[in-house]
């Protein structure tokens, strides 16, 4: 079970949520996730350090995270055994342990960096990109499986359709999105390399305007998932957005009842929402 006691902060930041809660008109709670990517470029010791502090933080909260790695955390955490020893722990605390890709195409027109993994045929990728190339999915879903726990939510990036071929079978939750809108939805099919999951969307923490986030989660009704992203790079600049977060779940949801892991949220929403 997530421990139940808050630091300081957190607990300032829960009563402030219970007295909102009081004070305001709310719907019945909607089941909710909190997602953590771990990007292939900031794999490093004090990234690390940072997602320690924020796995804490929600522990402490009682707020379930899915951590979302990529091959390069992956390799970093499996030379260490003390951030083995890390990872396993965060699991017996109720967290979950997920994939993140960066795939070739989906890469090549937005910001984000290819994380040298792919089933695209050589002969399709860029000479300039090639240096990046580490392997094929199956190198990928190798290192991932070697974390402790078991590999069955992810969030794989997959905007480009010609990327479809990377999408591990072994997936059967997932997650995507960014917008606002996108913190929103029910669970619905999606089927990617002649392989199904059950996928909801989520919102970027940081993408949106104060206390959007909130008043939305407040006017979400309970027969949704309401799901957000964040990630370890922002934590590290800066810290307070994912406190606030935090504190407002835990201020929201006292009891800690409609909190969970993506695979946690997805499973209990066809449990209460039979067809």
């Amino acid at each position: 079970m997530l421990r139940q006691i808050l630091p300081f902060g957190l607990a300032l930041l829960l009563l402030m949520g219970t007295a909102v809660a009081a004070t305001e008109a709310v719907n019945p709670l909607p089941l909710s996730c909190f997602v953590i990517h771990c990007e292939p470029t900031k794999a490093s010791e004090a990234s690390f350090l940072a997602l320690t502090d924020l796995v804490e933080q929600a522990t402490a909260a009682a707020v379930p995270l899915t951590i979302d790695f990529t091959a390069q955390w992956a390799e970093m955490i499996l030379a260490s055994e003390e951030k083995l020893s890390a990872v396993t722990q965060w699991l017996a605390d109720g967290h979950e342990i997920g994939c993140h890709h960066h795939p070739y195409w989906s890469t090549q027109s937005r910001t984000a960096t290819w994380d040298g993994y792919t089933d695209t045929p050589a002969s399709e990728i860029d000479p300039a990109e090639s240096f990046r190339y580490r392997g094929t999915m199956a190198d990928y879903m190798a290192l991932l499986d070697a974390l402790p726990g078991e590999r069955i939510t992810a969030c794989m990036g997959l905007e480009d359709e010609r990327d479809a071929i990377d999408w591990p079978c072994q997936i059967v939750y997932s997650t995507v999105g960014q917008s606002i809108d996108d913190a929103v939805s029910t669970p619905y099919e999606s089927v990617l390399n002649e392989c199904s999951s059950w996928q909801v969307t989520h919102s970027l923490l940081l993408a949106q305007e104060p206390g959007a986030l909130q008043a939305l989660y407040r006017a979400t009704p309970s027969t949704s998932v309401f799901c957000v992203v964040g990630h370890v790079y922002n934590f590290v600049e800066d810290p307070q957005p994912f406190v606030v977060w935090l504190g407002f779940l835990a201020g929201s949801d006292a009891e800690a009842v409609y909190r969970g892991t993506v695979s946690q949220i997805i499973e209990r929403w066809f449990l209460e929402n039979p067809s």
